[in-house]
């Protein structure tokens, strides 16, 4: 039975871990959520607030939102916090107000005491924490969503990362998700129904798959096996006798958050280049061996002191089938050739939208893929600092939302989800590469071009 003790969270950043607890932790969020949302609606009726009431006061509710969400997710951890991230790696998804405030649970997550890590080890191997390390250090070096990192050192002397789980998440999950998802559709985070449902049943997988440490080590030493013969590229290397379900121990790899130091290079040809192996490694992953490393948040990526990328967290890994990965690329080709026909074909053929849904005006198409692929669209190199996209998405989807229902199939759902976490990275990388060329590359690789 799952335990229903209740730690207060803030009480040594120690999640809330009982079903219960949580519940009505969620379920007060959602009343004064929905008390803002209708006190804004009451004060727009009659016509209160300043001269322009829905511009101004919608803002400010909206904020006021976003900041209540985001507080409680960080204090709540799993789930809560787990979907927060994934929020936060596509900004266009939401409102920028959440995006910005949500961006903080990749730095600040409070992390666990000492105590309950000890005790979540022993209860995960049965024996003293002495007996499995000889050194363990106190202080987290990482605290994310579903666990937070330790250094620590092996009686044999090597030095590690360990990496352990926060009790009770799988217990909590389906509790977490549906009130969070009665959440984010009163906060108005997101701008259709559809979307909020398909967001919150991937977010369910993810966390499912990222809760099973034993899977995340297997897949660890499957990557390191992958990506060994692919220059400039590291992967730590797992250690399965100090692995459990709950806690997973790996080689430490020293290094910087990938995007925090690349800001700092003043060698541009060095920046583009570590850029660029950066991008063509997840084409490469998709492309070429259909699957990815889906959790592409900045803290999943270092530099180490030789300018290798350094890939962690693998517990979001995801296979995809090769036809729906190939059609991608005759999406590309049919964009690039200007066929809004046969690019419309092609997406119903890979099952975009149910089979009866209207497909938006050609034109509309063209001008919404001219929107989105602008970074893709010609072969030069592309400035992601100065590209900004967000409002105008949001105005052009409020206008034509037909391409809302153009709702991808359930195989490429988290695909999209990693492009959108892409994008953020060459945005705060203020990346200025030529994807184009990337891209055509690949796609003359498969045959497609």
């Amino acid at each position: 039975m799952a335990d229903e003790s209740e730690t207060p969270p803030g009480a040594g950043g120690a999640p809330t871990t009982g079903r219960f607890g949580r519940a009505l932790k969620l379920s007060g969020l959602a009343t004064r959520v929905t008390g803002s949302v209708i006190a804004h609606s009451v004060k727009r009726a009659f016509g209160g607030g300043s001269s322009d009431p829905d511009h101004h006061a919608g803002s400010a509710a909206l904020l006021a939102n976003a900041e209540r969400i985001v507080k409680t997710m960080g204090e709540m951890k799993g789930a809560a916090m787990k979907v927060g991230q994934l929020l936060s790696a596509d900004p266009d998804l939401i409102h920028p107000d959440f995006a910005d405030r949500l961006s903080s649970l990749q730095r600040n997550a409070p992390p666990m005491t000492f105590d309950m890590v000890r005790s979540q080890i022993e209860a995960a191997f049965g024996r003293p924490i002495g007996q499995l390390y000889a050194e363990f250090e106190p202080e987290p070096i990482g605290a994310a969503s579903i666990g937070q990192v330790h250094r620590a050192r092996l009686h044999g002397g090597r030095v590690v990362a360990v990496k352990v789980q926060y009790p009770g998440i799988t217990a909590t999950l389906d509790s977490d998700l549906r009130n969070l998802g009665a959440v984010l559709s009163m906060g108005r985070v997101f701008l259709s129904r559809e979307r909020l449902d398909q967001f919150i049943e991937e977010a369910r997988g993810a966390i499912l798959d990222e809760a099973d440490y034993e899977l995340e080590a297997r897949t660890l030493a499957r990557f390191r096996r992958l990506l060994a013969h692919r220059p400039g590229l590291r992967v730590p290397e797992p250690f399965p006798e100090y692995t459990a379900r709950t806690v997973v121990t790996m080689e430490f790899i020293a290094g910087g958050k990938l995007d925090e130091v690349l800001l700092t290079l003043d060698d541009q040809a060095e920046k583009d280049r570590l850029i660029t192996r950066f991008v063509e490694t997840f084409v490469w992953m998709f492309h070429e061996h259909y699957v990815l490393h889906a959790d592409p948040h900045p803290g999943n990526f270092l530099l180490d002191e030789h300018h290798n990328i350094v890939l962690l967290d693998f517990g979001c890994v995801k296979a995809f089938d090769p036809e729906l990965c190939d059609g991608v690329l005759y999406l590309l080709r049919h964009f690039w050739e200007g066929d809004m026909h046969a690019l419309e074909q092609r997406f119903r053929m890979m099952g975009f939208g149910t089979p009866d849904a209207k497909f938006p005006d050609h034109e509309v198409l063209r001008a919404y893929h001219d929107l989105i692929l602008a970074p893709i669209k010609h072969d030069a190199p592309f400035d992601f600092d100065g590209w900004s996209v967000h409002a105008r998405l949001r105005t052009f989807l409020r206008e034509n939302f037909e391409l809302i229902r153009m709702i991808p199939p359930a195989g490429l759902i988290l695909y999209f989800r990693v492009l959108a976490g892409l994008k953020g990275q060459m945005t705060r990388m203020k990346a200025n590469i030529n994807l184009r060329a990337i891209a055509e590359e690949q796609c003359r690789r498969k045959g497609v071009m």
